[in-house]
Formats: structure tokens, C-alpha cells, sequence
């Protein structure tokens, strides 16, 4: 979209700019001929209102809802700002709406966006995905346009961008596969669609490695405390475990805290490596080598597809593939591997 004013609209359809301003209030007093050609600009070029304005349906036009179901979550706030970002540059406000219990509170948080005038809502998190999200969104939003950041709707309505967990957790488990660590554990909180996804993924990649049955120890929630909890019952469960990966960053920060408690060296004994390339991978010691999905790329190509979707574009759904954010705690050398090509960056 073309960020142009009301008087490039003027120029362009060659009316004043009180009467491009009638035919964006839904004036009567513009007859048909003109309202077309202003209409016409605009559905060719776009137009934003400027956030000073006055006119609060003006202003009101343009503003993006942002569902989801924990923003103190590193991944959901930096998700969000990539969000904001994007959508800024288009004048765009977005209006941010935490939801506690999804299938309950999914009808009266979204009313509650559309009562706010948004014209859009995105969906981050694969949490979305579920019979009674998708069935409210094709009866009672139909008409309304959403996208979803790693939910799969396959409805006419909701656009997708989806990255590409699977593979990224497989590709790890072949990275400590290579590095001679044979006896790798899983640390997750088996929740969202997600989860089961990077779990297929990690069970692929060890099937792939020809790796005994993996250590599986899950977490009963996203957190520092339990990542700690869940690590040290890992550990004693199966004391062979020379590798672990956690479904989480905040997992893996704090199955480092119960290492480093254990006095187990790490990646010398135990190397682990987190998901989502968060900012929680720099603040643990050591520095946490962590699944990259891209968070940035997400987040813009999320707001993207949103305003070819509002601007009547042609609009196809995206992929984002992981990649890996090589830190300390699973060897002494900083880089970023590309998945797809197994290639060092």
C-alpha cells in the first residue's frame, strides 16, 4: 500500500480535497459519478489517514488486532513488536488483547476487537487451533479477515504464516547427532500445536540418527522454575543423557540453572540447545544455543500478508524456515546455522 494523503487522492481524481474527505466520511452529498472515481483511487493506490486527524473513523480505519495468549512470554513480545513494527510503517495501530482461556474467551475477545473498529485480527500462536476457534471463525466471522501465526484453518478468511518447526527441531537433533552426542533428551510443554509439531520433529530426527529411544521428560509449564525441575528429573531418570532440547528458550534457561547447580559441565557432559532464539538465550550461562524461528521475519511477514488482505491483494500464505543460533552451550564457537542447506553463516 502506497502511503498516500488526501490530497495526493485530490490530485489523482481530480476533485477538491473537501470532496475526497465527503467520500471517506460516507457523505451523501457526492454524487455517484465522483464517489467512484475517488473510490477508484483509493482501491488502486491505498490511503492511510494521518494519526493527527480529528475524525476518529478516519483514524479508526485502520487498526489491527493482535490475539494472544501471554504477551510476558519472550516469544509473544518480541512477536508483537516485529508486529507493531511493520504495520507502523503503514500508519497502522495495532491493538494488543491477552486471552487466558482460548476456547472460552475466544467469541468475547474477538467481539471485543471488532467493538473497537479493527479491521483485522491476528492470531499468534498455534494455540488458536482448535475445533472451536475454527468453527467460530467460519460461522460467526466469515466475512471478517484474520491471520494466523503458525495455526492452520485452511479457511477462506484466514491467511497463514507458519514456520517450519518440524524441521528445525529435526535439523538439531542431526547438529548434536554429528557432533557425537548420542544419548539426546526432549524437554517440552506439550500444550499447543506447536509443541506437537517440534516433538515430531525431534522423534524424526532421532529415528533419522538411529538413536535409541529418546529421554522425554515433559513440563508442566513455560518457565524458568520448571525448566529447572524438569531437567533434574531427566537427569535422574537417565543419567546417560549427554544432550537435551527443549521446546522452550525459558525451558533450556532453566535447565542451565540445574546444571550449573549440579556442577555438570556444559557442553562439555550435557550440551542443550532452546527454541526460539529469544533474548532469554543470552542471559543464561552459558550463552544458549537455541532453535532460530526467525521471530523478526514472522512478525513482518505476519503484518504483511495482513494489509495485502485489507488492500483486496492477492495473498498466499508463507513459510518461514528455522534456522540455528550456535551459542556455548553446545560448543565454544558463535555462528548461525541455515537449516535448509546445512550451510555455517
Amino acid at each position: 500500500m502506497q502511503k498516500l494523503t488526501i490530497y495526493d487522492i485530490s490530485k489523482l481524481s481530480g476533485v477538491s480535497v473537501t470532496t475526497v474527505s465527503r467520500v471517506l466520511n460516507g457523505s451523501s452529498c457526492v454524487n455517484e459519478a465522483t464517489r467512484e472515481k475517488v473510490e477508484e483511487v483509493i482501491r488502486k493506490h491505498g490511503y492511510v489517514p494521518r494519526q493527527s486527524s480529528r475524525n476518529f473513523v478516519q483514524r479508526d480505519l485502520y487498526a489491527v488486532g493482535l490475539l494472544m495468549d501471554d504477551i510476558r512470554h519472550a516469544y509473544m513480545a518480541e512477536l508483537a513488536y516485529a508486529i507493531d513494527l511493520e504495520l507502523s510503517k503503514w500508519q497502522v495501530n495495532t491493538v494488543v488483547c491477552n486471552i487466558v482461556d482460548v476456547e472460552r474467551e475466544f467469541v468475547s475477545q474477538v467481539d471485543n476487537l471488532i467493538e473497537k473498529r479493527v479491521n483485522g485480527v491476528i492470531l499468534m500462536g498455534s494455540i488458536f487451533q482448535n475445533d472451536i476457534c475454527r468453527v467460530t471463525i467460519e460461522r460467526r466471522y466469515s466475512g471478517f479477515p484474520f491471520v494466523s501465526v503458525n495455526g492452520n484453518f485452511a479457511l477462506p478468511n484466514v491467511h497463514e504464516v507458519m514456520q517450519d518447526q518440524f524441521r528445525g527441531t529435526r535439523e538439531a537433533v542431526r547438529y548434536l547427532h554429528r557432533q557425537g552426542r548420542r544419548n539426546i533428551g526432549w524437554i517440552c510443554y506439550n500444550k499447543s500445536n506447536s509443541d506437537k509439531k517440534k516433538y515430531a520433529g525431534f522423534m524424526d530426527g532421532a529415528r533419522e540418527c538411529g538413536l535409541p529411544v529418546p529421554n522425554i521428560q515433559e513440563a508442566n509449564e513455560k518457565s524458568l522454575a520448571e525448566g529447572k525441575r524438569a531437567t533434574a528429573l531427566l537427569l535422574q531418570r537417565y543419567p546417560e543423557t549427554d544432550a537435551i532440547i527443549y521446546s522452550a528458550d525459558i525451558l533450556a534457561v532453566g535447565g542451565a540453572h540445574a546444571l550449573n547447580e549440579l556442577k555438570i559441565p556444559i557442553p562439555q557432559q550435557v550440551a542443550i540447545i532452546g527454541f526460539n532464539n529469544s533474548s532469554y538465550a543470552c542471559q543464561c550461562y552459558p550463552p544458549l544455543t537455541s532453535i532460530d524461528n526467525n521471530i523478526a521475519e514472522t512478525g513482518q511477514a505476519a503484518a504483511r500478508l495482513m494489509m495485502q488482505v485489507l488492500n483486496k491483494q492477492e495473498a498466499e500464505n508463507v513459510v518461514i524456515p528455522c534456522g540455528l543460533a550456535v551459542r556455548e552451550s553446545t560448543e565454544a564457537i558463535h555462528h548461525k546455522t541455515n537449516m535448509e542447506e546445512g550451510l555455517e553463516l
